[in-house]
């Protein structure tokens, strides 16, 4: 039969406040730059991860928001996607008169000039 293992009691350490965790991170991103170290050597000193290294930088040099947008729910805060309708391009009609004549007229023509255009051109001949 397996016992149960305990660890002693020095080895928990009480929980930091969020407060006191930032404020340390603060203060030893205001180290770095003044140790001359690597980042990596730099986490190696202090004791801590490379990854929660980069974390906390980022977090703390992230441009603040505004008060109101803490109250905003994480998902409107993030980019949306926006549904997009992709109209067939607009391709001009070719008329072919009985004489042969081919009249290309772009899709903003107006109506009236066309049907003007193609009486007068069909009455003539060319």
């Amino acid at each position: 039969m397996s016992e149960t293992a305990t660890a002693p009691l020095e080895a928990f350490r009480p929980r930091r406040s969020r407060d006191a965790t930032r404020q340390t991170w603060v203060e030893r991103l205001a180290r770095f730059p003044l140790s001359g170290l690597t980042p990596a050597q730099f986490c190696a000193a202090e004791g801590v991860s490379l990854p929660s290294f980069y974390s906390w930088k980022r977090r703390l040099t992230a441009p603040l928001l505004p008060a109101d947008a803490e109250q905003v729910p994480r998902a409107t805060r993030e980019p949306r996607l926006l549904p997009v309708c992709l109209t067939a391009a607009a391709v001009a009609v070719e008329v072919v008169l009985p004489r042969g004549t081919v009249l290309r007229i772009p899709p903003s023509c107006d109506l009236a000039f066309v049907r003007a255009l193609v009486q007068t051109l069909g009455d003539q001949p060319c």
